[in-house]
């Protein structure tokens, strides 16, 4: 094996067109189909398909920018590269929405919701890493977008492709050639993410999957095979060998490894490295993959993956099951299959750009609109770009009608007489009304005002920035004026409490001050060993800031289930307890409150409850047994009451009634999610939230 051949513009000119990689791209989708529906796995046919979208398309980005008549407007690769991805996306997204609009109500959430505006504007895999939302198998839960994350992350790199390419061209035109530099380039961008994909691995996997960044590198490799993989003179025999391999490695992914749990790590050498034997092989198996049904197969791939995944989790909600079994499967499979291929038949072929990439000083749009009014082919083809991209700005403005009903909840007050919420439980009547807020509307951006206020530290910022320091006065709730200060100190589980504490302060003059972060209860020492680094450090922000501002109480939660061990039954926390004594050290009064029920699978992943509301409408069904999470009698009670200054609240008989915790209580949904209190509910526990608390005042 040697290489031949220097000029890379000439030997990427002469690279002939392999059919077999179409063949191999049909393979890649068709595993990444069978393994979702029937296995529940990922198959690293994604990665395949990654790295033969980076051959293709770069190396005929790379293909063009030498040439001597290469045209420098950037304007034509990404509409060629519009009309190739989004007429099929928009068509699939639109039948999708009208699905879920008419039979699935179940997936009119707002994280739904706001995934299409990103799936249409391809950034749907930070949008879905941003949603704390892992890759996960096929069930009624998850997004039927899900899967579009591999096409934002290839639409991202093409722009990053166009952009290299118009570079090379605008330097070339100024009598510097970087053509000689792509190369070198390449091999850094592909070491580098890769380098970055296997350490957060280790960090942080979710985002790791989703991330265009630890991505990059297998789209790159497939660009620096379309450079130099002709140069290597193989032996025919050895290229049959490489085929077979390589083949056969691609096909066992799936059975080797769970791919949501390791790839892009190293582990995702094994497909990609598969697919680059084959892309280095040859001979007869080649002539197989590259048959007229494998093509076929390989021109259908893309229709093909955007069909399969919305049909198989809109069919498991719509017939409310869990798994699609043999028979659903192979239904879903056929009709995936058949919306493919009408699909590239009838929207991609037609509305693709076939004519070759235009020329420096090509006169391209003139023609097009000359064309227009001399052919009927033109305009048919202008009628249906016209009506899909109709289409494209009603989906688009599906988020922004969401977003306006978001905010004909977003802390309102209900009618107290019509909507008593926790009151309900101390007799208060409750009128026979729909419930409120509105399920379809209830889930993780429906927060409180801490989080739209930008006053909660969140995921990925800075632990050691305390966003009160940063914001001042706008993060001071109650009565801002007040003199007396209630410190609100954890992480979301008492976030949620500031919706009565405001109005508690408001009517009885103290001010809140929010010391809290996403998923980081408070303590001095983590000896639970679950809370991480950046909880750690924001905590330390927390206890100097407690020290030093000597509060007049601190509000916060006091226990919680240990799912990171197992556990879907509350505890005390041995970390929560080094706070309390430090608290206790320094003197400072503190109310802790019991925490409200979490809503699980039994496998301790969260069970939406108005999620389950919008399957079953069964508030008992959907709402949890005393005894599943609570213990008989509050565990944090043995710890503060003994303590000078301390309370324990046991808000359970805020939230339950005769054994059982329902997710409707006094005409309120209680939940937003499946552990957390909504608004609207939180605020219906004033009256009982200042009986608890109303001692530590001044009277």
């Amino acid at each position: 094996m040697h290489a031949v051949k220097t000029d890379t513009g000439r030997a990427l000119r002469t690279v002939p067109y392999r059919y077999d990689l179409d063949g191999l791209r049909g393979i890649a989708i068709a595993f990444v189909v069978l393994f979702h529906v029937f296995v529940g796995r990922v198959s690293g046919g994604v990665d395949v398909f990654l790295l033969l979208s980076g051959y293709f398309f770069l190396g005929s980005q790379l293909r063009y920018a030498p040439r001597p008549d290469a045209s420098a407007n950037p304007w034509w690769p990404v509409w060629r590269t519009i009309r190739r991805l989004t007429p099929a996306l928009v068509v699939v997204l639109g039948a999708s929405a009208i699905i879920g609009l008419l039979f699935a109500p179940q997936l009119r959430r707002t994280e739904i919701v706001e995934q299409f505006t990103a799936s249409l504007l391809y950034f749907q895999n930070w949008e879905l890493a941003a949603q704390d939302a892992d890759y996960n198998v096929a069930s009624g839960t998850v997004s039927p977008l899900q899967h579009l994350w591999s096409m934002s992350v290839q639409g991202q790199f093409y722009l990053v492709a166009i952009a290299l390419a118009m570079v090379i061209i605008w330097l070339r035109r100024s009598g510097r050639d970087l053509s000689r530099w792509v190369g070198p380039l390449l091999i850094v961008v592909t070491v580098v993410s890769f380098a970055y994909a296997w350490w957060l691995h280790g960090a942080n996997q979710p985002l790791n999957y989703y991330s265009t960044w630890t991505r990059m590198w297998q789209m790159t490799l497939g660009g620096l095979l379309a450079l130099y993989g002709s140069r290597l003179t193989v032996a025919p025999w050895l290229k049959e060998v490489f085929t077979w391999i390589g083949l056969a490695m691609v096909l066992t992914t799936g059975l080797l490894f769970d791919g949501a749990a390791v790839f892009p790590g190293p582990a995702a050498l094994y497909p990609i490295g598969g697919a680059v034997l084959v892309i280095l092989g040859g001979g007869r198996l080649a002539g197989v993959l590259g048959n007229r049904f494998m093509r076929w197969l390989g021109d259908i791939a893309y229709p093909l993956y955007l069909w399969h995944w919305p049909l198989l989790i809109i069919a498991l909600v719509v017939l409310g099951r869990e798994t699609s079994g043999p028979v659903l499967g192979v239904v879903i499979v056929a009709v995936s299959l058949v919306l493919a291929d009408l699909t590239h038949r009838v929207v991609e072929k037609p509305l693709r750009q076939h004519a070759k990439r235009p020329v420096r000083d090509e006169r391209r749009a003139r023609r097009a609109w000359h064309e227009l009014s001399v052919s009927r082919a033109p305009r048919r083809r202008a009628v249906a770009g016209g009506t899909l991209a109709v289409v494209l700005v009603g989906l688009l403005a599906v988020q922004a009608v969401w977003q306006v009903r978001l905010s004909s909840i977003e802390n309102v007050r209900l009618d107290p007489d019509r909507y008593p919420g926790a009151m309900a439980l101390t007799g208060t009547p409750a009128p026979d009304v729909n419930p409120r807020p509105n399920p379809e509307l209830l889930g993780p951006t429906t927060v409180s005002r801490i989080w739209t206020d930008g006053c909660m530290s969140r995921f990925g910022e800075d632990p050691t920035i305390l966003p009160v320091d940063e914001r001042g006065g706008d993060c001071i709730y109650g009565d801002p004026d007040s003199t007396f200060d209630v410190y609100l100190v954890g992480g979301s589980h008492s976030e949620q409490w500031i919706t009565p504490l405001h109005a508690l302060g408001e009517e009885h003059g103290f001010r809140i001050i929010p010391l809290v972060r996403q998923s980081c209860p408070t303590f001095v020492t983590d000896l639970d060993g679950i809370f991480g680094e950046d909880c750690r450090l924001f905590n330390q922000q927390v206890t100097e800031r407690l020290a030093e501002a000597d509060p007049d109480l601190v509000i916060s939660t006091t226990t919680r289930p240990l799912i990171e061990s197992g556990s879907s039954r509350e505890t005390v926390p041995a970390s929560y307890v080094t706070f309390w004594e430090f608290l206790a050290e320094q003197g400072i009064p503190f109310a802790g409150l019991r925490d409200n029920p979490w809503k699980t699978f039994p496998d301790g992943s969260p069970l939406s409850i108005p999620l389950c509301m919008l399957d079953i409408d069964d508030i008992h069904a959907c709402g949890v047994a005393y005894d599943d999470f609570y213990q008989e009698t509050d565990p944090a009670a043995a710890y503060l009451d003994p303590m000078r200054g301390m309370k324990a609240i046991d808000t359970s008989e805020w939230l339950c009634r005769d054994g059982h915790c329902p997710a409707v209580i006094g005409n309120i949904f209680v939940y937003r999610d499946s552990n957390h209190l909504s608004n609207q509910y939180a605020y219906s526990t004033a009256p009982l939230l200042w009986a608890e608390i109303g001692g530590f005042f001044p009277r």
